[in-house]
């Protein structure tokens, strides 16, 4: 990783900045697919009102922890791909590492680079000795990516009425 501060992070291929609402444009060309969206809470592409309600939730989470989700720019083509970041869980009190990218930018690695510029900023600067991922039981994809950046599996939870599987990285 090239630089760091709170809002905005460099890697080799990509530029990471703090979510604003005058991204809820670009997240929404991105969420409203129903094959990434499927992914979310949601568990379906999501609509422009559904997303600003999304980027707001995004932007709120910044501004009481100081800390949150990016979006994930392409440094080459300076496009918008993704989202990446961390979220205070309440109820858990963990800090929950999360990642979303245009289903034209999967398999390239960018979730996984983007993810681990966001466990170093957990670990050097907000200080934390691990991260969690939740992830649906079935989204081998994610599963892949969490385990290759050395995330155990803990257990199968009913969360909201949803099956997911927990994850936990212990930092160093």
């Amino acid at each position: 990783m090239n630089e760091s501060s709170n809002e905005r992070i460099y890697t080799d291929r990509l530029y990471l900045r703090k979510i604003t609402f005058e991204d809820t444009a670009d997240i929404y060309k991105i969420v409203k697919e129903h094959e990434v969206g499927k992914w979310l809470a949601a568990s379906k592409g999501l609509s422009f009102e559904e997303t600003e309600e999304y980027v707001r939730k995004l932007v709120e989470h910044w501004n009481q922890h100081q800390f949150g989700v990016w979006v994930v720019v392409n440094q080459s083509s300076v496009e918008i791909i993704g989202h990446c970041g961390l979220r205070f869980i309440e109820d858990t009190q963990d800090i929950e590492i999360m990642y979303l990218l245009s289903k034209n930018h999967w398999g390239r690695g960018y979730a996984s680079e983007a993810a681990r510029a966001a466990i170093d900023f957990a670990n050097h600067t907000l200080n934390v000795n691990q991260v969690a991922a939740r992830v649906r039981v079935m989204n081998e994809k994610s599963i892949k990516t969490l385990t290759s950046l050395g995330f155990h599996f803990i257990e199968e939870r009913n969360y909201n009425g949803r099956v997911l599987s927990f994850y936990e990285k212990v930092l160093s």
